[in-house]
């Protein structure tokens, strides 16, 4: 924890770890302000409501923090690929790393981090509407930087199968990170990679084959 917080801050960070915590564990549905409070190390039970008001407004923090770590990991390979785009080509390879390398970053720099990346899976493949909003306007900004900046890259593609195959990126990057401590009982036997690094990689390779593959 930053020894910089307040109390109060200090209070909802844990919250908002807690919630990370158990939405990882159990999904986003199957938890309880209780159970946050609980875990948060919370006596008073009222706490959440004092801090956040609502689940939802948990669920929008929660996002927000997660995202706020993405983004700040992402934005100076992204606008460095920007600026870079307008007086010339990118490399396909070099938009995939500056989205999925964040992710080796996020999970080996904070303790609470692989927790994030599965939380940020629940709620992609389980949510309910109003938290697949909060996802499309808080994960959708980095999607669509990547998007812009893959599209004249790949002009064999419709518009149609481009987004059909970016999404389908987005989301493989995502469950296969949020599900990689559990690759040793794969369906093909003990597939545990080496290092995150080598995982990125294998998702930076397979993205690229997924995106240049003919129409």
């Amino acid at each position: 924890m930053d020894s910089g917080l307040s109390t109060a801050e200090l209070a909802r960070r844990k919250l908002i770890i807690a919630a990370i915590e158990l939405f990882a564990e159990n999904g986003v549905d199957s938890v309880t302000l209780r159970m946050i409070n609980r875990r948060a190390g919370q006596k008073n039970n009222s706490a959440l409501h004092y801090h956040f008001g609502s689940k939802l407004k948990l669920i929008e923090s929660v996002d927000e923090f997660i995202q706020a770590h993405f983004d700040a990991a992402r934005e100076a390979e992204l606008a460095r690929l920007e600026r870079q785009a307008k007086e010339g080509d990118v490399a396909l390879e070099e938009v995939l790393e500056a989205f999925v390398d964040p992710y080796v970053k996020v999970i080996s720099e904070n303790h609470w981090g692989y927790s994030a990346v599965r939380t940020l899976a629940r709620m992609e493949f389980d949510a309910n509407e109003d938290v697949q909003r909060l996802l499309n306007n808080s994960a959708g900004r980095a999607v669509k930087r990547t998007a812009k900046l893959m599209r004249p890259l790949l002009p064999h593609l419709s518009a149609r199968t481009f987004r059909m195959r970016h999404m389908f990126i987005v989301n493989s990057t995502i469950r296969g990170f949020a599900d990689y401590r559990n690759l040793h009982v794969s369906y093909l036997g003990d597939l545990t990679p080496k290092s995150l690094r080598e995982l990125s990689r294998f998702y930076i390779s397979m993205c690229s084959a997924v995106l240049r593959a003919p129409s």
